[in-house]
């Protein structure tokens, strides 16, 4: 997981509520290296569930008074988050992610026993593992989520938002229903510009900057769960 640098420190709890970012330490069992887990399990599914819609934060929305500051910026002409990425054809996020991580998953030697599926579970994803013993084929479950997608913005600056993702990943006991390994990857949207959009882009040139950024986000997950898993 990514963690916050005392430099970051503050900004990281200023948009915290916003991004729902964490900025703790990892627990224990996301400190454990899942690999000889994996290599161990007999057979194992790998899941995903379709992420939520992105929540975007409007200074209406964000404090008593923000009517004034939303006239000022402009930001009263943003749809719902859910709207635009529907209207533009942002790919679903967890999908995007699953399949970078089911690609690589293929092509090491858990490959042989690992099953996959070709679109998100059909149900909205719960805490509660016990839900697999009912469903799952396999004794291993591998299950990716994307708990949250957000854009929102920094005090004093409400005309530039940062995008912000996060994901887990759990490896899950069937039979126990039990989490035996966890990770979570999230991006706070606050490096640099790669993440960064101004408010009359989201909707500008057919939403071409936020397909950008949000490909982005969704790459630097694939890419941090990615590399807690079996190389090739």
């Amino acid at each position: 997981m990514a963690m916050c640098s005392p430099k970051r420190k503050a900004l990281c709890i200023l948009v915290a509520s916003a991004m729902t970012v964490w900025c703790a330490a990892a627990t224990a069992r996301e400190q454990a290296d899942i690999r000889p887990l994996l290599d161990a399990a007999p057979a194992i599914s790998f899941v995903y569930f379709r992420a939520p819609p992105l929540s975007i934060t409007t200074p209406a929305k964000a404090a008593p008074g923000g009517g004034l500051i939303t006239a000022a910026t402009h930001s009263q002409q943003l749809p719902e988050g859910g709207e635009i990425e529907k209207a533009f054809g942002i790919p679903d996020a967890s999908s995007e992610i699953a399949a970078q991580l089911a690609m690589q998953l293929k092509s090491t030697a858990v490959a042989s026993k690992l099953h996959t599926g070709d679109r998100p579970q059909g149900r909205i994803w719960s805490e509660n593992t016990a839900v697999y013993q009912g469903e799952a084929q396999d004794p291993f479950v591998l299950e990716l989520a994307v708990d949250r997608k957000a854009a929102a913005y920094l005090p004093f600056n409400w005309r530039t938002y940062y995008y912000g993702i996060s994901a887990r990943l759990r490896l899950i006991d069937v039979a126990q229903s039990k989490v035996v390994w966890e990770r979570r990857c999230n991006q706070s949207g606050l490096h640099g510009d790669t993440y960064k959009l101004k408010v009359e882009q989201f909707e500008a040139d057919g939403g071409a900057r936020l397909k950008e950024v949000a490909r982005a986000a969704n790459e630097f997950c694939a890419h941090e769960l990615g590399a807690l898993l079996p190389a090739t």
